[in-house]
């Protein structure tokens, strides 16, 4: 019988977070943010965008909190599971409209889900390719009811990613693939595009919101960048006022120009990993793989290429820092000798895999005596990254591996990692709800070619069934279980071998705007990438 206070805990609410009165608060106001592109064009389809518009101009149904453990709900009113776990009811709110005042009803929103499954290159969460969602039906202007093949307390969790879309609008598109949706029609705080050129654009106030009052700012600027290099320079500068990428000794090249307003809190993230591709020779071999994870000294390469900002992450079990309150600290010590740096194990582990030095160049060939060099990828302009895989080649130049960084364009190393065309590559995992989400994304076989951390070939359908069953159950004990049962897998296999828990990049500035989440007003975790929490920050950003 599965837990009901869970269940209930999925759907409690939070609508708003901040503890400054309205009243209180001015309105008006310019927010200017970095992202990192080549430009902007003319193209408003969320889906072909890398998500920038979710959360700002269009809105999310709910956002499950990761910070306080609540679900903030947005349009959604409320969304209740059936005794089964086989049918959600989602409550839409009374008198939501589109940005052109037009209605917005459950229809539309039926008709965003069933557009993902008509488009699957729209289902970033798998849950039509997944096979366990069987249907999405309005059966009122309200109410939206997804029906389940197979019980999952755990569905719930991916609706926050898919961005709820005009029918009258999309439904006319020829190919929503390759649609630009000119004139975008949203339902976010910010909807109106006001001024766009190629390095900047400006969304400003949904005249139509469904919050009485909000957002508090006028307009939200996004300015172009090529790299981290770029922001650094304009967050000193006063340019843009939220950065959410790496910068270099924020505390001297930031904060110290004026500590009375610049500011960075750096709560933890995801468990950053390289990928080693197990399809290939030599990652097919386990004690391979087990050497390289060994080869490497984390907490010399957190202290010097990413300047002590993450935390070293010697858990093999596949989760970091983020989630410790679920790793195992049993079977963790139990697999520790796979994280701790050894090189001589290491050398020794290499050598019982056939992996020598054959033709004595100093470096170590194939079991079949080929070549033995690689290519660890890192996209163009991750300067932190970039630096980390410096690190790491050198580490393996020390025990006599030949490899290399290879920097792409985020656009081949995206195709590169749901297409398993890599070697190695340094990549995140999954920030979600709870880490049960990150194993599938590391080992259901339905995400293979869906997502980035799938790629490494390590599938097993008994690992399959077991992710499955995490949904099919709301005891917490029989959860836990599970858990536990993956951290084992992924250390006994070893597809990805850790390297720290990244922090959650936030620098700001409060010369101008405030309302931001701190480490004393954790109301959110601070991620910009991510449309749900940068939804509710934006609702509560006022003018100082």
């Amino acid at each position: 019988m599965h837990n009901k206070k869970m269940i209930a805990s999925l759907v409690c609410s939070a609508l708003l977070t901040a503890g400054v009165q309205a009243a209180d608060i001015k309105q008006g106001g310019t927010l200017n943010v970095p992202i990192i592109t080549t430009g902007f064009v003319e193209n408003y389809n969320p889906y072909t965008t890398k998500d920038i518009f979710h959360g700002i101009m269009f809105e999310p149904l709910m956002v499950f909190n990761n910070m306080t453990g609540e679900t903030d709900f947005r349009l959604a009113e409320s969304a209740n599971y059936s005794d089964d776990l086989k049918t959600i009811t989602v409550k839409m709110r009374d008198g939501l409209k589109w940005s052109d005042g037009s209605p917005l009803s459950a229809g539309d929103v039926a008709f965003s889900f069933v557009l993902a499954k008509d488009n699957p290159a729209f289902d970033s969460k798998g849950i039509w390719s997944g096979g366990n969602l069987k249907s999405v039906e309005a059966t009122d202007d309200r109410t939206v009811v997804f029906t389940l093949a197979n019980p999952d307390s755990t569905f719930i969790w991916n609706l926050e990613k898919y961005h709820i879309l005009p029918e009258k609008v999309w439904s006319k598109a020829e190919n929503a693939t390759t649609f630009t949706n000119p004139n975008p029609i949203g339902t976010g705080p910010m909807t109106e595009v006001k001024f766009l050129k190629s390095q900047q654009m400006e969304l400003c106030r949904n005249p139509n919101y469904y919050l009485e009052g909000r957002p508090y700012l006028d307009c939200v600027s996004f300015r172009s960048y090529n790299d981290n290099s770029q922001v650094q320079p304009a967050l000193m500068k006063g340019e843009v006022d939220w950065g959410s990428n790496f910068i270099a000794d924020i505390e001297t090249t930031f904060v110290k120009r004026d500590p009375d307003n610049n500011h960075f809190w750096y709560p933890a993230n995801d468990a950053i990993h390289l990928y080693l591709n197990t399809k290939k020779v030599p990652f097919n071999d386990l004690k391979v793989r087990q050497a390289l994870s060994m080869a490497l000294d984390r907490d010399l390469i957190v202290d010097i290429a990413a300047y002590g900002y993450p935390t070293a992450n010697f858990n093999a079990g596949g989760i970091g820092e983020l989630y410790a309150q679920n790793i195992n600290k049993d079977i963790s010590e139990k697999y520790a000798s796979l994280t701790t740096f050894n090189q001589d194990k290491a050398k020794a582990l290499l050598d019982e895999a056939g992996v020598k030095d054959v033709d004595g160049d100093g470096y170590r060939d194939n079991p079949d005596g080929s070549k033995l060099e690689f290519n660890i990828e890192v996209v163009n302009g991750w300067t932190d990254w970039i630096q980390v895989v410096q690190m790491v080649t050198e580490f393996y130049d020390e025990v006599g591996i030949k490899s290399n960084v290879k920097t792409v364009d985020w656009a081949v190393y995206d195709s590169n990692l749901k297409q398993s065309n890599y070697d190695v590559a340094i990549n995140w995992s999954m920030v979600a709800t709870n880490p049960i989400i990150a194993y599938q994304e590391y080992f259901s076989t339905s995400r293979v070619g869906n997502s980035w951390h799938a790629g490494h070939g390590v599938n097993d359908p008994e690992i399959d069934s077991l992710i499955d069953s995490f949904g099919q159950t709301g005891s917490p004990e029989e959860q836990k279980a599970i858990l536990d049962k993956l951290q084992v897998f992924t250390a006994e296999n070893l597809p990805f071998i850790p390297l720290f828990s990244n922090p959650t990049w936030f620098q700001y500035s409060t010369k101008k705007v405030d309302g931001w989440p701190t480490k004393e007003n954790p109301y959110v975790q601070p991620v910009w990438y991510d449309g749900g929490k940068r939804v509710i920050i934006l609702n509560n950003l006022h003018l100082k």
